[in-house]
């Protein structure tokens, strides 16, 4: 018989599972129920939601309330003495709003350490705030037990939005303006420049005059008809303004670096080692541009190797607190699209002064490291120096010449290197000695191809594919880790704070649920108590060969922690370094440049100057962390666009494919000929009532029990593609035969109403 189930029963449940949401299904296991009434079940949980004790999120899951019980207009109450005196200041962050129209704010500066989750913002509560905007907030309340900060915002300090772009639409009252981005408002246009008939739905500027309020939307100026979304310059401009990135130097930095000369003067040279007698070698893409790091490697009769990384000295060109200076640090990073690239420093600097071109002189800091013959590192030595580069070599060609494959082509290539390919044979087999030693120290090896598009010379994308990964990158990679570490070693040996390389080890909770996901295909991350980097590299061992190897890897990515900046050192999870930091890009990534300030601070003996900087450098290596993330989406968010575009020009065409994803709205494939999801939508399933269990990661039929998961092979045709959302509509063509040898986890029905799980062999 089933059981009664009374509504304090299941909330006090859903309480113990804050902030977690769980199904009826999960509900009833909970509570060791055998036979249950779910739909009686169902009332109850429906009526707490009416009642604002619960949340529910999509058709089937329900989340405990009472960490967000605000009302959505803030009303006079008695101020509370807070238990921390975090809970009385006010904070600066960034404001991201989300489709359910509440949003959260990424507390900015040294604050952000109390914040380990972004503050929650009710919807009401965001006062007229823009997605993007830099706002003022305070705490309403702080709930340690599940970790959840809610907060109002109290003024917007900056807003990213003085200008917006989107596309021109008429309306009865004249024209509006509405964004690509959906989380943004439609702006009304206004003033004597209005659009003219023929330009509705092109992109357009527009200069915001009338900030939004509660009844109203905001109001803008017509600035500038950019032209059709299709344009390679029109989509940049849109990357580029819905991530607020810096796309112009400001005129006092351009004046700096055009001061700059083209080649280092004689006074610069003073107080260097002169390295240009050693064949150094740059290795990079075929597109690269800015080349800062370049090496060369010697042996000597008896085994022993001498390894130098020489690195860019950007440092001695751009001086702090300078015009350069500034502009850098508030851009962080450099952001590289497929056609094109925003650079940290103007190109005088990225390109020319500070790329290490093959036969001209440049200023370095060098790391010298000595290794025995099994690959140990016996010695590190580190200062300024002067090289001239032998060659810019490609990652192509050095893979190919260093490996045994001949053809008339690869000889050629090798002739022409002369003393210099032997060189990158050695450089092969030390590579091969330290990859081994990392990945047995327990070094994760997520070496995930990415995808790469191909360009027209109009700059649209006429292809897709995947970079794979060869042995040249992997000696650049090795070389690349070895000096990061080596001075990373050397500043702490010296207790100065320099901003570190962290990776902090993943909850538990979130390996927990990552084991659940990787169970129903016989894997598991197999941990006691602590995660260790070796409990994860013996799952992703397992996992390598698998028909589904590259989706469980990403799957096990997403389980980790994001790495971040930070002069408090953890250690770096993913490495399985206890010691880190990044020093070998200081034209692209402005952490390198506060390293090398460091290390030349070092080099002199201005151990207390360099003491004395820690406030500051935690405050730049939050800042560089929250440049980064914001880079990350914005590549992230060209690439998607990119994929659209290229699957424009193939509408219609059947294409096998495996889901990879499933959610609440559809499952996602990926097709086999191009690295390109797509959403797969449950109305586009045959002949029945789907339904999506969530424990199960499915979409079933509710009449035949067919059934939709990760993993399934299927034949789909790209019905729609949204260059403004970037998103790609895929229709079900057919179900394929499924990989060979695969298990599957199979929800089916029995007479009783109860469900159980069935294994089948694929």
């Amino acid at each position: 018989m089933s059981r009664a189930v009374g509504a304090e029963e299941l909330l006090r449940v859903l309480q113990q599972a804050a902030p977690r949401p769980l199904t009826i299904t999960q509900l009833a296991r909970y509570l060791d129920l055998g036979q249950y009434d779910r739909r009686q079940l169902k009332i109850i949980l429906e009526a707490a939601v009416a009642a604002g004790k619960l949340r529910r999120i999509g058709k089937s899951r329900y989340q405990w309330m009472r960490e967000a019980e605000v009302p959505k207009v803030p009303q006079r109450r008695t101020r509370r003495v807070a238990p921390l005196a975090v809970e009385e200041a006010r904070f600066e962050g960034r404001y991201q709003r989300v489709r359910g129209g509440y949003g959260f704010v990424e507390v900015l500066g040294a604050a952000a350490r109390h914040f380990p989750r972004d503050v929650l913002i009710p919807a009401g509560l965001e006062n007229g705030a823009l997605h993007g905007d830099r706002v003022e907030i305070e705490v309403l309340r702080r709930d340690p037990r599940v970790r959840r900060v809610v907060g109002r915002v109290t003024r917007v300090v900056s807003s990213t939005h003085a200008k917006m772009l989107g596309t021109l639409e008429p309306t009865r009252r004249g024209w509006q303006l509405v964004p690509e981005l959906e989380l943004l408002p439609s702006v009304e246009i206004v003033g004597p420049n209005q659009p003219r008939r023929d330009q509705a739905g092109l992109i357009a500027q527009v200069r915001i005059v009338r900030p939004p309020t509660a009844g109203r939307p905001p109001a803008g100026e017509l600035e500038l008809v950019l032209g059709p979304v299709e344009h390679p310059d029109v989509q940049f401009a849109l990357i580029a303004a819905e991530h607020g990135l810096r796309t112009e130097f400001p005129e006092a930095a351009m004046a700096e670096a055009n001061r700059l000369p083209d080649d280092p003067e004689a006074a610069d040279y003073r107080d260097r080692r002169d390295l240009r007698d050693l064949p150094f070698v740059t290795i990079d893409g075929e597109t690269a541009r800015d080349f800062d790091d370049a090496v060369c490697l010697e042996t000597t009769a008896g085994g022993h190797r001498i390894l130098w990384v020489a690195i860019a000295d950007v440092s001695h060109y751009v001086r702090e607190d300078s015009a350069l200076d500034h502009e850098a640090r508030a851009r962080g990073t450099s952001v590289y699209f497929p056609d094109r690239a925003i650079p940290m420093f103007p190109e005088k600097l990225s390109n020319q002064l500070c790329s290490l071109l093959p036969e001209r002189d440049r200023l370095v800091l060098v790391a010298e490291l000595h290794y025995d013959r099994q690959g140990h590192r016996k010695h590190a030595e580190f200062y300024p120096a002067v090289i001239r580069s032998r060659a810019r070599l490609t990652y192509t060609k050095v893979a190919a010449v260093i490996s045994d494959a001949v053809s008339a082509e690869i000889d050629a290539w090798r002739a022409s290197l002369g003393p210099l390919l032997e060189e990158l044979r050695e450089m092969h087999e030390l590579m091969q000695q330290l990859n081994r030693a990392r990945l047995s120290a327990g070094s994760l090896d997520l070496d995930l191809p990415e995808a790469l598009i191909d360009l027209s010379e109009e700059g649209r994308s006429v292809g897709v594919r995947l970079l794979l990964r060869n042995d040249a990158h992997r000696i650049i990679e090795e070389f690349m880790l070895e000096a990061n570490r080596a001075v990373a070693l050397y500043l702490r040996e010296h207790r100065v704070p320099f901003p570190y390389r962290v990776h902090e080890s993943p909850d538990p909770s979130d390996i927990d649920e990552l084991n659940r996901f990787l169970a129903r295909f016989g894997f598991t991350v197999q941990y006691e108590g602590r995660v260790r980097p070796q409990d994860v590299a013996r799952a992703l061992k397992q996992i390598e060969g698998h028909p589904l190897a590259r989706v469980l890897s990403r799957q096990v990515l997403r389980a980790l922690a994001q790495a971040q900046y930070s002069t408090v050192n953890v250690g770096h999870f993913g490495l399985a370094f206890p010691v880190y930091c990044h020093f070998t890009s200081p034209i692209r990534r402005y952490p390198d440049l506060l390293v090398h300030r460091q290390l030349r601070r070092v080099l002199a003996g201005r151990l207390d100057e360099a003491r004395a900087l820690a406030e500051q450098l935690e405050e730049l290596s939050l800042h560089c962390s929250q440049c980064e993330r914001q880079a990350v989406e914005a590549e992230r968010a060209m690439l998607d666009l990119k994929k659209c575009e290229f699957m424009f020009d193939h509408l219609l065409e059947p294409e096998p494919g495996t889901i990879v994803s499933v959610t609440n709205f559809g499952c996602f494939v990926e097709l086999d000929a191009y690295p390109i999801e797509g959403l797969l939508k449950p109305e586009s399933f045959p002949d029945d009532r789907y339904y999506y269990d969530e424990e199960q990661q499915a979409w079933i039929g509710a009449r035949r029990r067919q059934y939709f998961t990760i993993g399934d092979r299927v034949r789909v045709e790209c019905t729609n593609v949204s260059l403004r959302r970037r998103e790609i509509d895929f229709a079900l063509l057919e179900r394929l035969p499924p990989a060979e040898g695969r298990a599957r986890t199979v929800v089916t029905a029995e007479k009783s109403g109860k469900k159980r799980l069935r294994k089948h062999r694929r």
